[in-house]
């Protein structure tokens, strides 16, 4: 347990470095991931100097962004998000929810299952109508798990700036000189994890 966890940390922190440091072919297109989570960061160290409750507050969100950045690096390098990181997402959402009450845990619960159920479908009718996958498994699975930290309001944002996020990858990837395809393929997670991130920290915002 203990090797694997600093197994992970050593592939993170070397996968941020990389990518911050604009020295990996492999990590730049993930540069404005990176830089996305620190600055969101820093936004909710200044936030919770005027949060009366900023103890449990700067837990939680302490374990969200390392466990986010650790999603950014193993699916940035090897294209899969690990179900133990999915499971150590929900399970944070879940543990914070109990701290707010019962009902909140349920009600974000159903919202998780809906969201599953609308990301599985989406998925499927995707590859259906365009012949390949748009949306990997791993990536129904954190946004459903996702939603029992921000709820299912908070998705249309999460999915808006992991779109844009996307986009900004591309572009740094065109400028690298790759050739770019209605079938590129892209790891999506780190576009998610940025953007649950940053509306955890905003709350949901009308879209």
């Amino acid at each position: 347990m203990m090797r694997a966890l600093r197994k992970t940390g050593h592939r993170t922190g070397r996968f941020f470095g990389e990518a911050l440091a604009w020295r990996s072919p492999e990590a730049r297109p993930y540069s404005g991931v990176a830089w996305g989570l620190i600055a969101g960061a820093v936004w909710f160290a200044i936030g919770l100097a005027e949060d009366p409750g900023w103890a449990s507050q700067a837990i939680a969100g302490s374990y969200l962004v390392l466990l986010l950045a650790a999603v950014c690096a193993i699916d940035g390098r090897f294209g899969i998000i690990p179900d133990s990181m999915v499971l150590a997402l929900a399970a944070g959402g879940a543990l914070q929810l109990l701290l707010w009450g019962p009902a909140d845990l349920w009600w974000r619960g159903f919202e998780a299952v809906l969201v599953f159920a609308a990301a599985s479908l989406f998925r499927a009718g995707y590859r259906w109508l365009r012949g390949h996958d748009g949306l990997g498994f791993g990536d129904v699975k954190f946004i459903a798990a996702g939603t029992l930290w921000i709820g299912a309001e908070g998705i249309p944002g999460l999915l808006l700036i992991a779109v844009l996020s996307a986009l900004v990858s591309l572009l740094i990837m065109r400028s690298q000189g790759h050739e770019l395809h209605g079938k590129q393929v892209i790891s999506f997670g780190p576009h998610l994890a940025v953007g649950l991130w940053w509306v955890w920290v905003l709350g949901p915002q009308p879209i």
